[in-house]
């Protein structure tokens, strides 16, 4: 069964719920169904910095202040607000929602969450808890945060950071190649406006959910075996629309007879991130063994992003 078809069911038994506000800079693109990465005419385009600019990520915790309040912080109220786009410095994130009968969401949103508790129950067949815990990062806090911050520490809450969710039934499988369309995909980050840029850094950590998943198991996932592996697959878009060919970011990788898996912020290769070229936009997918031939990856398609750094070149 898909993750999305999951997400269908339990919405209706948990029942959140967001409200839109203007302390977010929020985009809307073309008018378009509820479960499509399209919206309507952006309040505030986004300016290009001069060619030669290097430009980072810096998520602030303003995007949190009418935030919803859960376990160990606060996640982005615009979370299950149909049309919204979270828009950050120069970078707009993919984001797409309903509270309409029940509560769905992929794409991006920002959270604060301290909470690293595994919340699966790999005995008893069921992940149901996650849906109401799906906020956090392993590393307990943004990458930026000034002071330590022990992970899972109530009040210790540290810097917000970016939570992405995959869906997997709306991207096209082997994207590059071809071309570029915002609504063909779950996860992409379109950088400035006309410009075109070189993707300097980016941090990534993984999700408790996945984290877990890989570990024991939750009740949908399986916990991995020796030879297994999960990975972010980062895809960038040329000038001419064109997707390249991915990079690829491993989160879990199950060697012999040890698994390995980074709790703490991780630097993508900046070799690898040079390959991408020169792009306007980033896409993200996953992949994993623990996959489903008919309904796809079965390990919970969660990964946290932050400082993420682009160089204006044209």
């Amino acid at each position: 069964m898909k993750k999305v078809v999951y997400f269908l069911t339990l919405g209706l038994l948990i029942g959140f719920s967001s409200c839109s506000s203007d302390d977010e800079v929020v985009s809307n693109e073309t008018s378009a169904s509820v479960l499509s990465n399209s919206g309507k005419t952006a309040k505030l385009a986004v300016t290009d910095p001069a060619i030669g600019t290097t430009t980072t990520l810096n998520v602030t915790s303003s995007l949190l202040t009418s935030g919803t309040t859960t376990t160990g912080g606060k996640y982005w109220q615009n979370t299950y607000v149909a049309n919204t786009n979270l828009t950050v410095d120069i970078f707009k994130f993919s984001h797409t929602a309903t509270s309409v009968g029940y509560n769905y969401w992929d794409g991006f949103i920002v959270s604060n969450v301290n909470d690293i508790t595994n919340y699966g129950s790999a005995g008893s067949g069921g992940s149901n808890n996650w849906v109401a815990h799906q906020w956090g990062t392993m590393a307990g806090s943004g990458s930026g945060t000034s002071s330590t911050i022990t992970p899972g520490t109530p009040g210790t809450t540290g810097d917000p950071y970016i939570v992405a969710y995959w869906s997997s039934y709306l991207d096209p499988q082997n994207p590059q190649g071809s071309t570029f369309s915002e609504a063909n995909f779950s996860n992409w980050i379109k950088i400035g406006n006309t410009g075109l840029y070189q993707v300097k850094g980016l941090k990534i950590n993984i999700h408790p959910w996945p984290y877990y998943g890989c570990k024991y198991g939750d009740g949908f996932a399986r916990a991995f075996t020796s030879g297994d592996h999960f990975e972010l697959l980062i895809y960038g878009v040329t000038q001419s629309g064109v997707i390249t060919s991915p990079i690829v970011h491993s989160l879990a990788n199950y060697t012999g007879s040890s698994l390995v898996m980074p709790t703490g912020w991780v630097n993508v290769s900046t070799s690898n991130l040079a390959t991408l070229g020169d792009v306007k936009y980033l896409i993200f997918q996953m992949a994993s063994t623990d996959s489903d031939p008919t309904y796809g990856i079965n390990t919970a398609a969660y990964f946290c992003l932050d400082k993420l750094s682009v160089k204006r070149i044209n």
